[in-house]
């Protein structure tokens, strides 16, 4: 009995060793027949090398840069933990991230692109126009004319800005031109036949706006045509106004003549007796004698166009 003792003791420790294996990393088979231990291998995963050049894509943005900086170095332009600022060319605006980074993922932080700036197209101006160097880009400037006639009231050019609107404000064009205007030829006429007076007729003065086209008024200053005349000079004005109250003067002469003969002398013992101004053209003078004494001559003399009198003056004799 006491023989037995060590043999039990050492079948006891193999079956815990052999159980011990049994429940690590390896295995032990009960049908194999020696005692040898086999460990299990886990399947190898490869890491990732974050030494190579480009870990991300290499970044470029259109009518942009991206200044990129590696922790690696300036040989290295997207290895992971790259970091870029992104900027635009002039005349651009950055729509994203102005900085983004290179990932794990391979992937960079975020996304960004550079969209040309532009302003509103410019309403049309009335009587003028507008020509612009690059459209309604930003920087383009606009330059504004007037039609003929009319002036730039405001800015005469507006520049489209970096926020995309222009600058300044929208100017006008002012009517500035008076209009034309012409009046008739200055006119004499010769009083009618024993009258000191005359009617002179005329037709209406020319006028014309020279920016428009328009004209709101046309004033005289004077009498009408077809009006009596005294004899002497008279003026006649107009006055013209165009839309914008721009005015323009003319005046021409209306001169009524009156024509006279020389001044007749009574006859010796008699009187005369005249019609009208009593020696204008068509005056009629009539030669009379006093009591006892008979007239000789014409009894009648008329002042003619001439300014002369017609026949000879008579004389008065006793009778």
């Amino acid at each position: 009995m006491e023989q037995s003792t060590p043999l039990l003791l050492l079948l006891v420790l193999v079956r815990a060793l052999t159980a011990q294996y049994s429940e690590g990393s390896g295995y032990a088979s009960d049908e194999s027949s020696n005692n040898e231990v086999y460990v299990e291998l886990r399947p190898s995963i490869p890491q990732p090398d974050y030494r190579v050049p480009r870990w991300c894509y290499d970044l470029k943005i259109q009518d942009g840069e991206a200044a990129c900086y590696s922790p690696r170095g300036g040989g290295y332009r997207s290895t992971l933990g790259t970091r870029c600022s992104l900027s635009c060319d002039q005349g651009f605006r950055l729509i994203g991230q102005s900085s983004v980074r290179c990932m794990q993922n391979r992937r960079w932080s975020g996304y960004a692109y550079c969209r040309r700036i532009q302003c509103h197209v410019l309403p049309a101006i009335s009587y003028g126009s507008y020509q612009c160097t690059a459209g309604v880009n930003e920087g383009s400037r606009c330059d504004y004319t007037c039609s003929p006639g009319y002036q730039i009231e405001g800015d005469r050019n507006r520049v489209c800005m970096e926020d995309g609107l222009w600058s300044g404000g929208e100017p006008f064009c002012v009517d500035i031109d008076p209009p034309k205007i012409q009046c008739p030829n200055s006119r004499e006429k010769v009083a009618e036949p024993e009258k000191l007076t005359a009617m002179v007729h005329w037709g209406r003065p020319l006028v014309k706006d020279t920016a428009d086209g328009v004209i709101t008024r046309v004033l005289r200053r004077g009498p009408e045509s077809g009006s009596e005349f005294r004899e002497g000079e008279h003026i006649i004005r107009y006055t013209a106004y165009d839309r914008a109250n721009n005015r323009a003067s003319c005046k021409f002469i209306v001169k009524v003549v009156v024509r006279r003969c020389p001044i007749l002398s009574p006859p010796l013992h008699g009187y005369m007796t005249c019609s009208s101004a009593g020696n204008n053209y068509g005056a009629n003078c009539e030669y009379q004698c006093e009591g006892g004494y008979e007239r000789q001559g014409a009894a009648v003399r008329v002042c003619q166009f001439s300014q002369q009198w017609a026949g000879s003056p008579a004389v008065c004799t006793r009778e």
